[in-house]
């Protein structure tokens, strides 16, 4: 693939700046990287406290679920975008992924 979809909201291929597939190849990398690292530090973070919460018996799983759900509703596809970036927001469907994302909590009860 020689050529990506224009990015920075033009729809206009003449106008966006064209990539090598080295660079997007790079791009991507560091994106995915950057991505698993923030990922694997908030994972980290919300099950010490979680764990920290639960066991000093102040976490109530029903309500925290019921918040997680609801918060992905109305930000997971803000945080979506911002966590992908601008170069893979533009060859991502990203209100599908946001539509699965809180299908997939609400049909599992995850919280």
């Amino acid at each position: 693939m020689d050529q990506f979809p224009p990015v920075n909201g033009t729809n206009d291929a003449g106008q966006a700046h064209q990539h090598d597939s080295n660079e997007w190849t790079e791009a991507l990398v560091r994106t995915v990287a950057h991505l698993a690292a923030q990922l694997t530090l908030n994972q980290i973070r919300l099950r010490a406290l979680a764990t920290e919460l639960q066991e000093q018996g102040v976490l109530d799983q029903g309500a925290v679920a019921s918040r997680v759900r609801a918060i992905a509703t109305a930000e997971g596809g803000g945080y979506l975008r911002e966590n992908l970036g601008d170069a893979l927001v533009e060859v991502i469907d990203v209100e599908t992924l946001e539509h699965d994302l809180v299908a997939f909590l609400e049909e599992s009860g995850a919280g």
